[in-house]
């Protein structure tokens, strides 16, 4: 991404091929692991995909402070980011909304349940865990902690506190780890985590950043990666009472795999990883915000049952039949509606965004 002549996010240019293929792994390792759950016997190999979460929020961390530093309003951020996930999000509920509608209403699944027509409506926000709403879909539950990962960076951006974002965001992940270690069943604690969400992931976050600081060649080097060591241990120190990954691995082995995850960053940040990009990886982190999304009600509870009801084996259709029409889904969204409409929504929004600007500079 680059800055164009108005300090807006160009998408098409300069984009970081190693952050694309890092998305695609992460989007197959979480599509994988969800496949997976329903064969037991696969899920002991592949469980380790649920982190692939993790490693999408050390992604978002990097991104969204590359994006802040290239713009001069915070409208531009609220522009690209709407125009860039919105699109795709409400197409993907859109989807899942009508697939679970033929579950319901054609093949009987769950007929005890009405359809969940409120739920859809709320679920197009994107904010549907503050009203209190359950996610249509898997996947959903984390949209919310990159929204509020976006808003806090966006406050700090108008604030002009961004490059203080790290010194800022250290005391809350510390609030957060002393909870979870000290006062976990204090009415306080469980508050904190169920109203802030962002809690829970937020060291990843701020990972993301320290290592944008050391990409962007950052004179305090050994401070970064001393505080990128730090949000490693404290995130693993939050593994044991957030999140979802403990519900599948244990304590070491999330050690591990973070440890992966890290590694393959700091390859990154000194231009060592050159090795994962491909035609394949770049293609699916291309798809892969589409991916994730459309992926798990879609395969677990209406195309992979129903095809083993017609007798055919399981790895034929999860990985031969589910996953290639995932993956061509994921691409006409993507390509369709991500490229297409978010572009023109984009320019839409900064043709009226311009329009108001100089109407407020004329009256002033």
């Amino acid at each position: 991404m680059i800055a164009g002549s108005s300090g807006r996010e160009d998408n098409s240019l300069n984009r970081i091929q190693e952050l694309d293929a890092l998305r695609g792994i992460a989007a197959l390792v979480v599509l994988v692991f969800h496949f997976s759950l329903l064969n037991p016997q696969l899920l002991s190999f592949t469980k380790f995909g649920i982190t692939g979460v993790d490693l999408f929020f050390i992604i978002s961390g990097f991104v969204i402070t590359m994006s802040l530093d290239r713009i001069q309003f915070g409208y531009q951020f609220v522009i690209n980011r709407f125009s860039r996930l919105y699109p795709t999000y409400w197409t993907s509920v859109i989807f899942t909304f009508a697939i679970i509608c033929i579950n319901k209403i054609y093949l009987g699944y769950e007929p005890q349940h009405p359809l969940p027509i409120k739920d859809f409506g709320y679920n197009l926000t994107m904010f549907q865990y503050y009203f209190g709403v359950k996610d249509l879909d898997g996947p959903y539950w984390t949209m919310i902690i990159e929204m509020l990962f976006y808003l806090l960076m966006l406050y700090l951006f108008l604030t002009k506190s961004l490059k203080s974002a790290v010194a800022f965001l250290i005391p809350v992940i510390l609030l957060g780890t002393v909870l979870t270690e000290f006062h976990w069943f204090q009415p306080f604690s469980m508050a904190y985590f169920k109203n802030f969400p962002l809690a829970q992931s937020l060291p990843l976050f701020v990972t993301g950043i320290l290592f944008y600081r050391i990409f962007t060649k950052d004179k305090r080097l050994l401070l970064n990666c001393i505080l990128i060591i730090s949000c490693y241990l404290l995130q693993i120190l939050l593994f044991t009472k957030t999140g979802r990954a403990n519900y599948y691995i244990s304590h070491p082995e999330y050690k591990a795999v973070l440890l992966v995850y890290f590694a393959l960053f700091f390859l990154f940040v000194f231009g060592k990883l050159k090795f994962i990009v491909s035609r394949t990886t770049l293609f699916l982190g291309k798809i892969s915000f589409a991916l994730y999304l459309i992926h798990q009600y879609f395969s677990i509870y209406f195309l992979i049952p129903n095809l083993m009801k017609w007798g055919i084996n399981y790895y034929v259709a999860a990985f031969l039949i589910a996953l290639p029409i995932c993956v061509l889904l994921a691409a006409g969204i993507t390509y369709g509606i991500e490229k297409r409409v978010g572009r023109w929504l984009k320019q839409l929004l900064n043709k009226l965004a311009d329009k108001i600007v100089l109407k407020t500079r004329a009256r002033d």
